[in-house]
């Protein structure tokens, strides 16, 4: 039924998406106005899982999970943010996909500190998901553990009786970055700025030796108007996937009339500037730490009557009042965009400012630090190596190994402890709490 209605806002949409996101700028004239917004795309390291599937390789990334525990024990082994997302556990059953975590047998890089993670499918596969629905398999006392590598495998053994298959209910969103003959398309222009078009590609470096993505992050404004930066990774409109240079998931598309996914609006005319459409920057209408907060974006599209009276929109509430007064209409484009919010570690403060017009190629920056928010344990390595942090937030340990600091001599936050991952060498701060069962299983070691 939804697809019916908004069948024709889908295909106009898409249509304009596949023309500016392709690097088409909008044309307007000599006084045309633009959003004075600095750090609008950013380079991003996020490392890398390796798991199987069909019997393959694959490599991922981990950014939300429907349980708590389970988030905070991915942010603790991958050192990269896992965001609690309670609204992944609405996603329906016909959005999922599965996979298996092993909680006994071979020892290995998978999250219980056995062997790595075994997914039920891979891209360009019609059933594959980002969205995992996490069964918990164990070996029973009888069997002689190996390492299995396709979903048929783990069957074949639970049909033998030597392991038993457990429904967790849980969540992650878990997007695959690489597989068997395929991979999230590259950028062919790496070099960042400020007017860098939207599309042609989500992702700068693939590096599988290190374990570790570079993504471009986004800069968009959360409900309240703070800076928030997000990735994309798939889309459930072929059109738009081929736009943005993401992969097309239809199975993402089963959460668009539900709770498993949030509003994210879409300016179409208006402000030049960094979003998707090259207009101002997207609004989503609700933010990690929000009950209500999902990657699985339900684009909005958001319209001024008149673009000649656009302002920058800088809330859900300027929007929502805009939207009152009939100076902007909304309308929903019909398909879902997998866009996790991440931490940025070196963010720029918000440089937002009120009714700002452009009109040359100047940008305005804004490079305020906020000094009294670092971490006092933090500032011997900063006075070492001449890092800095920006706003209130620490590099995370990939950040410092690539800015010169030993993976030895990283320095974890407050309330946190650094370890060696013992299958990649790589130094990870996690929690103190975690610190004796990741020894225990082998996951982790001191230096």
């Amino acid at each position: 039924m939804i697809k019916t209605i908004h069948s024709d806002i889908l295909k106009i949409t898409s249509l304009v998406l596949g023309i500016l996101l392709l690097g088409v700028v909008p044309t307007y004239n000599a006084e045309a106005k633009m959003q004075t917004l600095s750090d609008t795309n950013l380079p991003l390291k996020i490392p890398l899982t390796m798991g199987y599937a069909d019997g393959n390789e694959v490599y991922y990334i981990s950014t939300e999970a429907s349980v708590k525990d389970v988030a905070d024990h991915l942010t603790d082994i991958t050192g990269f943010r896992v965001a609690y997302t309670p609204s992944l556990q609405n996603a329906p059953k016909e959005s999922l996909a599965d996979i298996y975590a092993f909680t006994n047998g071979i020892k290995g890089s998978g999250a219980f500190g056995f062997q790595p993670q075994v997914a039920d499918s891979q891209p360009p596969n019609p059933d594959y998901s980002p969205l995992w629905l996490v069964h918990a398999v164990t070996w029973n006392d009888n069997a002689i553990p190996r390492e299995l590598k396709s979903e048929q495998s783990v069957m074949d053994a639970k049909n033998n009786g030597e392991l038993t298959i457990a429904d967790t209910g849980v969540v992650v969103n878990c997007p695959f970055v690489q597989w068997k003959n395929g991979h999230l398309p590259i950028r062919v222009d790496k070099n960042l700025t400020d007017q860098t078009p939207y599309g042609g590609g989500q992702v700068l470096d693939i590096d599988i030796k290190n374990k570790v993505v570079t993504f471009v992050a986004h800069r968009g404004i959360a409900p309240n108007g703070d800076t928030v930066y997000y990735i994309a990774t798939d889309a459930s409109s072929p059109d738009v996937a081929q736009a943005l240079g993401v992969i097309h998931v239809p199975k993402t598309s089963e959460t668009l009339a539900t709770s498993a996914s949030s509003d994210l609006y879409v300016f179409t005319n208006g402000l030049d500037g960094n979003g998707p459409m090259g207009f101002q920057a997207s609004i989503g209408s609700t933010t990690v730490g929000g009950q209500y907060y999902s990657p699985m974006w339900r684009i909005q599209t958001a319209t001024w009557a008149n673009p000649d009276d656009s302002s920058f929109v800088k809330s859900i509430e300027e929007l929502q009042s805009f939207a009152k007064d009939k100076m902007i209409s909304t309308a929903l484009a019909g398909f879902i965009v997998n866009c996790p919010f991440v931490e940025v570690q070196a963010m720029m403060q918000d440089s937002m400012k009120d009714d700002t017009m452009m009109k040359d190629d100047t940008m305005m920056k804004d490079s305020m630090m906020k000094s009294s928010m670092i971490d006092e344990n933090f500032r011997p390595l900063m006075m070492l190596k001449d890092l800095k942090m920006i706003g209130g937030h620490q590099y995370s340990p990939d950040m410092q190994v690539s800015n010169g600091i030993g993976p030895s001599d990283v320095i974890c936050k407050t309330g946190f402890e650094l370890l060696m991952r013992v299958s990649t060498g790589d130094a990870i701060c996690v929690k103190q709490s975690s610190v004796e069962n990741l020894l225990l299983i082998g996951f982790a070691d001191y230096f």
